[in-house]
């Protein structure tokens, strides 16, 4: 694995840990955050396991899904990339 792919895991993990922390910190669900983001947009449906993937570093994110996470959350986007 590259130097590269190590730093891409790496930040994947932390971002997952911080929504995670984030997520938790606002007694919200996994279902209860995607439910948040789907109310934002009908655009892309968003499921549990999503947040899931996300929060387990299994799968990258848009800059638009961070920014509906934010949304729904109730956080400055800022927030979630602060780790």
């Amino acid at each position: 694995m590259s130097t590269e792919s190590i730093k891409i895991e790496f930040y994947k993990k932390q971002f997952g840990i911080n929504l995670k922390k984030i997520r938790e910190s606002k007694k919200m669900t996994q279902f209860d955050l995607a439910t948040a983001m789907n109310d934002l947009n009908s655009e892309s449906f968003i499921e549990k396991t999503t947040i899931s993937r996300i929060e387990n570093a299994r799968t990258n994110i848009t800059l638009t899904t961070a920014i509906k996470l934010s949304l729904a959350l109730d956080v400055d986007l800022k927030t979630l990339f602060d780790f």
